[in-house]
C-alpha cells in the first residue's frame, strides 16, 4: 500500500494513482489479486484511457469497478456514475452521458440510465434524453451508435431567411448507428410553407464493397395562402456495389419527385446524393477478353423528357492483332429498345400540332475499326479505317431504318526533348485527321435519340503542336497546346480553317494557372475564352478568380471537338437555336483566416451578355467557427437577384 503515488503494470493494463493498495493472498483455498487505487487516477486498458475517482479492479478476472468514471472513443467522451469493466473490453456505464467536451459542465450531451460499449466502439443506450446546455430536446426509450463511424455530422441545425420564401429552420440528427448503418432524421420547418420531414440513412459495408444511400422527403405546404397544401415528396437513393477484384459492377440510382417545385423548395446542399434526378440500373462486368455492360433507364417522373433504355446492353472487345501484320481490330456491339420520351407538358404540346409525343425502336449497332502504327523516322503514323452500322426497326416514316457508314483517318505524331538543369522541355507537333462518308439515311429519316446518332459526311483535320516543361518525372509544371481544325469539301465554312484553339496550363505548389482560347476565323471573333487562377498565400489566405467568355457561335455541345453538328446544319439555323447561347460569367473566391477559431469566405458571381437576359450579381460571405466541444457555427449571407438570404447553422462536427 502507498499514498505517495506510484504505477501498476500488467499485460492490457497500466494503472497510475495517488493511493494504490494492493492486494494478493489465499482466501479459503481461493486465490485474491486486486487493486483498489484512488487520488489522480488514470488507467489505461483495452487500448482506452480512463480517468475518475475509485478504481477496484481484480486481476484474475480481469473485471473492475471505476466511480465517477470517464473515458474517450475518437471524438466522443463518455462517463458516468459508475463504469463496469469487463474481460473482453466491453464496459458498462451507470447513469451514463456522452458528449464532445472533456469538462463535466458539457454544453451537450446524451444521458441515459445505462450504457454499454464494446471493443468495437459500439454503444448502447436505455431511457435516453437529449439535452442541449442542460436543456432536454428528445426522450428515447433506447439508442443504439457506432462512436467512430460517421461520414456525416450527427447534429445540425440550421436557420436560414429569404425574400421570396420566408424564414426556414432546419434540425437533422442522426437517430440510429450500429454497425455499419446510419440512420438520420430530418425536420424541416419554413413559416410561410409550413412541416416537411426527410428520413436519410447510409450504409456502408465492412468489407467496403457496398454503398447505399437514401433520402426519402415529404412535405405539406401551400402554394397560395387560401390553397389547401397538397402532399410534395421526394425519394432518392444511390447503389453502389463492386466485386472483390473490382472486374463486375453495379450502380443504381432512383429520384422520384412528386412535382418540379419541391426541389427548389427544398433546397439543401447535404441532401443531394447526385442522383442527376434520374432512374438508372447500370451492371458493368470486365472479362478477359469482353467488357460488357448493361443498363435499364425508365422514366418515373412525368415533367421530365428523357431517353428511355429499356433495356440497352453492349459489349466491347478487347483489340487484338490481325495475324502477324501489326494490324489492330477493334470491336463493339449494342442492343437495346430506346424511347425518347417527352414531359407531359410537351406531349400535350405535340398532340396538338399533330407531332409523335414519343420515339421508339429497337436499335442494334456494330462498330468495327482497325488501325496500325507505322514507324517512319522521327515520326510515328497511325492510318484508321472502320464502320459503322445501325438498325432502327421504327423510324418518322414508321418502318425499319439501316444507317451505313464508313470512316477514315490517322494521325502523325512526334516528339523532342531537351534536358535543362532543372527542366526538361518537350515539343510534340501532331496532325489528326478524321473522315465520315455520306451516311445511307438522312439525318431527317432515322430518329436521333443522343450524339451517337448524328452522323453527316465530314472530312475534319487537327494540327498542333505542345509543348511541355517538366521539372519532375510526372506532371508537367506548364505546357501549352496550339492547334487548328481545318474542314474539307464542307459548305458550312467558307474557311478551310475557320477554328484556332490554345490552351495553356502552370502549375505550382502556391498556384495554378489555365486558360483556353478559341478563334473563329470566319467571323473574327472570339469563339470563347476561359480564364482561371487559383493562388495560396500561406495557410490564412487564398483566393482565386475565373474569367468565361462565349461567343453566340460557340454552340452548346457536350464534346466541342465533335463537328458534325456544324456542318449538319446551317450557321443561320444554329444562331436562332438554343444551341446559340453567348454570355460572359466572372467568377472570385476568397478565403482568410480573420483569428485561430474564426474564418471568412467569400464567393460571387457576376454573369452579362445573354441574349434577351439582363445581367446579374450575386455573392455569398460565410463566417466559420467552432464555438465549443466540436461544434461548428456558419452565419451565411447570400445575395441573389430579387433575393437576400441570411442563413444561421450550427452542427457537431469531427
Amino acid at each position: 500500500m502507498t499514498d505517495k503515488g506510484g504505477v501498476i503494470t500488467a499485460p492490457g493494463l497500466r494503472i497510475q494513482a495517488q493511493k494504490i493498495e494492493y492486494t494478493n493472498k489465499i482466501e479459503n483455498g481461493v486465490r485474491v489479486q486486486k487493486i483498489v487505487a484512488d487520488g489522480d487516477l488514470m488507467m489505461d486498458y483495452a487500448n482506452r484511457a480512463f480517468v475518475g475517482q475509485k478504481l477496484e479492479y481484480d486481476f484474475i478476472h480481469r473485471t473492475g469497478t471505476l466511480w465517477e468514471g470517464k473515458t474517450f472513443v475518437d471524438m466522443w467522451f463518455l462517463g458516468g456514475d459508475k463504469i463496469e469493466l469487463k474481460e473482453d473490453g466491453t464496459f458498462y456505464i451507470y447513469n451514463a452521458f456522452v458528449t464532445t467536451c472533456e469538462s463535466q459542465d458539457n454544453t451537450w450531451e446524451i444521458r441515459a440510465r445505462s450504457a454499454n460499449v464494446t471493443k468495437e466502439h459500439l454503444l448502447s443506450a436505455k431511457n435516453i434524453s437529449f439535452r442541449y446546455a442542460r436543456i432536454p430536446l428528445f426522450w428515447l426509450p433506447a439508442f443504439k451508435s457506432n462512436l467512430k463511424f460517421f461520414s456525416d455530422p450527427p447534429i445540425r441545425y440550421k436557420v436560414s431567411w429569404d425574400k421570396s420564401l420566408g424564414p426556414r429552420a432546419t434540425m437533422r440528427y442522426r437517430i440510429f448507428s450500429w454497425e455499419h448503418m446510419n440512420l438520420f432524421f430530418r425536420l424541416d420547418y419554413r413559416l410561410k410553407k409550413g412541416f416537411g420531414a426527410a428520413i436519410e440513412s447510409e450504409y456502408y459495408s465492412p468489407d467496403q464493397q457496398t454503398v447505399f444511400v437514401t433520402r426519402s422527403y415529404g412535405a405539406q405546404f401551400k402554394t397560395f395562402p387560401d390553397e389547401k397544401g397538397p402532399n410534395h415528396y421526394r425519394l432518392q437513393g444511390l447503389l453502389h456495389n463492386h466485386s472483390s477484384d473490382n472486374k463486375t459492377q453495379v450502380n443504381l440510382t432512383y429520384d422520384k419527385l412528386s412535382d418540379q417545385e419541391i426541389v427548389g423548395l427544398f433546397r439543401s446542399d447535404d441532401f443531394e446524393i447526385n442522383t442527376q434526378k434520374r432512374t438508372r440500373l447500370l451492371v458493368t462486368h470486365e472479362m478477359e477478353n469482353i467488357l460488357g455492360n448493361f443498363s435499364v433507364q425508365p422514366r418515373i417522373n412525368n415533367f421530365q423528357s428523357i431517353d428511355q433504355e429499356l433495356p440497352l446492353g453492349k459489349l466491347g472487345f478487347r483489340s487484338f492483332e490481325l495475324g502477324k501484320s501489326g494490324i489492330i481490330s477493334y470491336n463493339r456491339v449494342s442492343a437495346g429498345f430506346l424511347d425518347y420520351v417527352y414531359a407531359k407538358d410537351l406531349k400535350k404540346a405535340f398532340n396538338a400540332i399533330d407531332l409523335p409525343s414519343s420515339t421508339h425502336a429497337v436499335r442494334l449497332e456494330t462498330r468495327n475499326s482497325i488501325y496500325r502504327p507505322i514507324p517512319i523516322s522521327y515520326f510515328t503514323l497511325t492510318p484508321k479505317a472502320g464502320i459503322t452500322a445501325i438498325y432502327y426497326d421504327n423510324s418518322p416514316k414508321h418502318d425499319a431504318a439501316g444507317q451505313f457508314l464508313f470512316f477514315y483517318g490517322g494521325d502523325a505524331r512526334t516528339r523532342f526533348s531537351r534536358k535543362f538543369s532543372r527542366v526538361k522541355h518537350t515539343v510534340e507537333p501532331y496532325a489528326t485527321f478524321w473522315g465520315l462518308t455520306n451516311p445511307t439515311q438522312d439525318l431527317n429519316h432515322h430518329f436521333i435519340f443522343d450524339i451517337n446518332d448524328g452522323f453527316f459526311k465530314l472530312n475534319q483535320l487537327r494540327l498542333g503542336i505542345k509543348n511541355f516543361l517538366f521539372t519532375s518525372h510526372f506532371q508537367p509544371s506548364f505546357f501549352t497546346d496550339l492547334y487548328t481544325y481545318g474542314f474539307f469539301d464542307d459548305k458550312t465554312f467558307s474557311k478551310t480553317f475557320p477554328k484556332y484553339y490554345l490552351t495553356m496550363g502552370w502549375n505550382r505548389p502556391s498556384f495554378m494557372l489555365c486558360s483556353g482560347f478559341a478563334w473563329n476565323a470566319q467571323e473574327n471573333l472570339w469563339d470563347f475564352t476561359n480564364l482561371r487562377g487559383d493562388f495560396t498565400i500561406n495557410e490564412d489566405i487564398a483566393f482565386g478568380a475565373e474569367f468565361r467568355h462565349r461567343s453566340s457561335y460557340d454552340w452548346r455541345k457536350a464534346n466541342h471537338e465533335n463537328f458534325i453538328l456544324d456542318v449538319a446544319r446551317p450557321i443561320s439555323e444554329l444562331l436562332e437555336s438554343p444551341l446559340s447561347d453567348g454570355r460572359n460569367t466572372l467568377l472570385a473566391r476568397f478565403f482568410v483566416r480573420l483569428t485561430p477559431r474564426w474564418s471568412c469566405q467569400f464567393q460571387s458571381r457576376h454573369g452579362w451578355g445573354r441574349k434577351k437576359e439582363p445581367g446579374y450579381n450575386q455573392f455569398k460571405i460565410d463566417l466559420v467557427t467552432m464555438i465549443a466541444c466540436s461544434w461548428k457555427l456558419r452565419l451565411s449571407y447570400e445575395r441573389v437577384p430579387d433575393d437576400n438570404r441570411v442563413t444561421g447553422s450550427i452542427s457537431l462536427v469531427k
